[in-house]
């Protein structure tokens, strides 16, 4: 769940109810938004607030405190990365267009990018597909965790892909790209280490370390290999034993 948006979504919601007559109102993630004691001035008035801060038109004020979270996260990073972010490929030594010849030189017969953005190794690498909840360039508009396929991977780029929510989000995704990649295949990473992009606030960033790429590694029987910087990210690569 992306806390950066429960918090904003919490705080509303405490300022919707700060009347000492709601003092015994209990507000958690569980929270069934359809049965809080909204007046319609107050309902509106906490709708546009949350569409005001997160820069959206609409939204579904329904469900659970963590079922809207969730919707709005995806609205929130649809837009963010559909309309706003840009590639910078050009920028990165290790993670930039290096990997087209580091991964072409191993003959590659089939590899993934996960969160491919605008597909941009698409033309210069081969038997690529590119996957991306986001992005329409995409070979396949979804999000890893809803990828089934029943073919392998002996190559997987994954540059700032898995970098979004808590430790959960990125471990079930590594579980997912873990099991799709051949033995003897190889991931190619680009990391964020916390910081946050200035024009997407409330993007989640997980902040990733040597420490935790070593235990995800070691727990997985994985080998670990070229941990470097790369302008203000890190870069490795994962060998699958």
């Amino acid at each position: 769940m992306n806390t950066r948006i429960f918090s904003l979504v919490m705080q509303n919601l405490k300022d919707s109810f700060s009347l000492p007559k709601y003092d015994g109102l209990e507000l958690n993630q569980l929270s069934i938004l359809d049965d809080l004691p909204f007046t319609p001035v107050r309902r509106e008035k906490f709708a546009q607030a949350i569409m005001n801060e997160l820069d959206i038109e609409h939204l579904q004020l329904s469900g659970t405190v963590e079922h809207f979270v969730q919707s709005l996260d995806k609205i929130y990073m649809k837009r963010f990365f559909g309309e706003i972010w840009k590639p910078d490929t050009d920028d990165h030594t290790f993670s930039g267009w290096s990997i087209v010849d580091r991964i072409n030189e191993r003959n590659p017969k089939n590899v993934l990018d996960f969160g491919c953005g605008y597909n941009q190794f698409k033309p210069r690498i081969k038997n690529l597909t590119g996957i991306d909840p986001y992005n329409e360039n995409a070979d396949y508009m979804v999000d890893i965790l809803e990828f089934n396929v029943d073919e392998k991977y002996d190559h997987m780029i994954v540059f700032g892909s898995l970098n979004f929510g808590d430790e959960d989000d990125i471990r079930a995704r590594f579980d997912k790209l873990y099991n799709l990649l051949d033995t003897g295949g190889r991931m190619y990473f680009r990391v964020n280490p916390g910081i946050l992009w200035p024009k997407g606030p409330y993007v989640d960033i997980y902040a990733w370390s040597f420490e935790f790429a070593y235990a995800l590694a070691k727990e997985y029987n994985c080998k670990l290999e070229q941990y470097k910087k790369d302008r203000q990210r890190f870069y490795f690569e994962i060998l699958k034993m």
